[in-house]
């Protein structure tokens, strides 16, 4: 059994890792879970969460570490914000619109540090905000710093996604965004006469799939999206789709 000294090195085990969780997101999260299912149906502040097992795959494939930084756009009740600092180190922050869930969430990291004195083990700094993501300066602020942006936008009406994609331009490069529906209209094809000049075309997307009991609102398994923010690669296929694209515009203007 690993010591609690090699923790530090190697990172926590995972069972240690989902044993903090779950005794925190308990003593949390579990006495407000009825009042947190009131919620206005079909709409952009619905109820639900990324189960931990779906957070760490997210968390590692990202590879977050400790001089990371995290953002959470809709954190609900802070579930991954604290799952990632804890995971890595990394310093992490989210915003949540609803007031309920974002008290729940600066109470989830609290308890965290209190549990992870208790553990010996560290914790990254963690922020909680409760605000409009879209009109937050903090969000401002740290969205040029971020490492990872995960936005659960399942269930966003479209107006907001649209909305959330001009803050992508002040990405680094490098930066990835995690989202459950993608904000590129196509995956498969990067760059196409109608979206060349878009932002969302600073994205490489890369699918991948979660399995069944990865989300709190529905059994059956489903895809998500990491957008890695890649303007040098762009720059590049833009290049050669503008310098096709003339040849072909010239070749028909010679026949004419």
């Amino acid at each position: 059994m690993p010591t609690v000294e090699s923790w530090t090195q190697k990172g926590l085990p995972k069972e240690v890792l989902m044993r903090i969780i779950e005794e925190n997101y308990q003593r949390t999260v579990g006495p407000n879970v009825p009042s947190l299912k009131r919620y206005e149906a079909f709409s952009s502040t619905v109820y639900g969460k990324l189960m931990p097992s779906l957070a760490q795959e997210m968390i590692n494939i990202t590879r977050l570490k400790e001089d990371s930084l995290f953002v959470d756009l809709g954190s609900g009740v802070g579930n991954v914000v604290v799952q990632a600092s804890l995971q890595t180190g990394c310093r992490s922050y989210g915003i949540e619109l609803m007031h309920h869930p974002a008290r729940v969430a600066t109470d989830m990291a609290e308890q965290m540090k209190i549990r992870c004195r208790m553990w010996g083990v560290v914790v990254g700094d963690m922020e909680l905000e409760e605000g409009d993501m879209l009109k937050s300066r903090r969000v401002d602020e740290l969205i040029s710093q971020a490492d990872v942006v995960l936005v659960d936008n399942k269930v966003f009406e479209e107006s907001l996604n649209e909305a959330l994609r001009p803050k992508f331009l002040d990405l680094k490069e490098g930066a990835v965004v995690i989202s459950l529906c993608p904000f590129v209209s196509c995956i498969n094809a990067r760059l196409t006469k109608r979206n060349v000049d878009d932002i969302s075309a600073i994205f490489d997307v890369e699918e991948r799939p979660y399995h069944s009991g990865s989300v709190s609102w529905g059994n059956n398994g489903g895809t998500y999206y990491l957008h890695r923010v890649d303007r040098e690669g762009y720059a590049k296929i833009k290049e050669r789709f503008e310098s096709l694209h003339g040849n072909s515009v010239r070749s028909s203007r010679s026949r004419r």
